[in-house]
């Protein structure tokens, strides 16, 4: 029976933005997120946000994150979610027909796949499942702590479609767009399989898809989708595209944004929910008439479409994960219902 009295430790901050009745932008939620989930295993899942369509609904004031869902995501839908991995957590084997965007916030975990072939991942890292056959295993001392984005994705019709497995080093040569690395690096591991529609590990190793800014932060593109379901049974890599800030049409964008100390800020916004974890120091996003959050190591954040401008007015470098989500525009004179 699992121990519905174990909670999160420490408490997962959870941060939401939206809009007033005049549609500026607000921090709608700030303080521990309280959707639990409990397993046999011993593992906390704490939901964040969910989506029950693409592009998703950002408008009606829902508070996504109290939705009772499953493990895979709704049907074009999305869920984002944190996973506290107590030491001694046993594998339990499982798939879904989804990407997942997989980042490891805190400790060290290992993900056991086909024929015994076994992912460590440390703090840090950050991994882009494709419907792959996985187990979770803490055989460390601490909990681990997992931040999870499943995307609806396309089942497989034919083992045949598969991809061809691993890419050779150099088939995916760096794209610095005139930037140096992020330090530390970034590393990437992308799961797929082979022609017979066994797991494997397509790619593993630094990310090196870099893009800067006249600000000095610098973007790593990880992967990306442009369809809803995505598509998971091809052989290319998404993490290689070319793509602006916001993700296509009915798609999605995840990338890991590294700002230095003394990054100004730029008031911008798209229209997109962003599913966003701090992993590494601190950031003040500012919001409509001056209004600042500041992240900090280990917070998740939930931006529905707003107004913001990063600044980092701290010493050091700081390091976001975010998965932007295609969202609906406003359509006006549509009701902001008030939070």
């Amino acid at each position: 029976m699992a121990d519905q009295n174990l909670l999160p430790d420490p408490p997962i901050r959870r941060i939401v933005t939206g809009h007033d009745e005049a549609g500026r932008a607000v921090v709608t939620m700030d303080g521990p997120a309280a959707n639990h989930k409990w397993s046999g295993a011993g593992t906390v899942s704490t939901l964040m946000w969910s989506s029950f369509e693409t592009p998703m609904e950002m408008w009606t004031g829902e508070d996504f994150g109290v939705r009772i869902i499953g493990t895979p995501p709704p049907p074009n839908g999305s869920r984002f979610c944190v996973i506290d991995f107590p030491a001694g957590t046993p594998g339990r084997m499982h798939r879904t027909d989804t990407v997942d965007y997989v980042t490891c916030v805190d400790g060290e975990i290992d993900m056991e796949m086909d024929d015994g072939l076994t992912i460590h991942m440390k703090a840090g890292d950050v991994m882009v499942q494709q419907g792959t056959n996985h187990a979770w295993i803490n055989r460390g001392l601490g909990t681990a702590r997992v931040a999870f984005v499943l995307i609806d994705a396309k089942p497989s019709a034919d083992a045949s479609l598969a991809g061809p497995g691993p890419q050779k080093p150099g088939d995916h040569p760096p794209i610095n767009e005139g930037v140096s690395p992020p330090t530390p690096p970034i590393r990437r591991i992308v799961t797929s399989h082979d022609g017979t529609g066994k797991t494997v590990v397509m790619n593993d190793g630094l990310a090196t898809h870099h893009k800067g800014s006249g600000r000095g932060n610098v973007s790593t593109l990880i992967w990306s989708t442009d369809e809803t379901p995505a598509e998971i049974w091809g052989s290319e890599d998404f993490g290689a595209r070319v793509s602006g800030t916001q993700p296509p049409q009915r798609g999605s964008r995840f990338c890991v944004i590294d700002y230095p100390p003394g990054t100004p800020g730029r008031t911008h916004r798209t229209e997109t929910v962003d599913y966003i974890v701090c992993l590494a120091g601190s950031m003040d996003m500012e919001l409509d008439d001056g209004a600042k959050v500041r992240l900090a190591a280990g917070d998740i954040m939930v931006q529905q479409g707003t107004n913001h401008s990063w600044l980092n007015t701290g010493d050091e470098t700081c390091r976001l994960a975010i998965a932007l989500m295609d969202a609906k525009p406003r359509v006006f004179p549509a009701r902001i219902e008030p939070f």
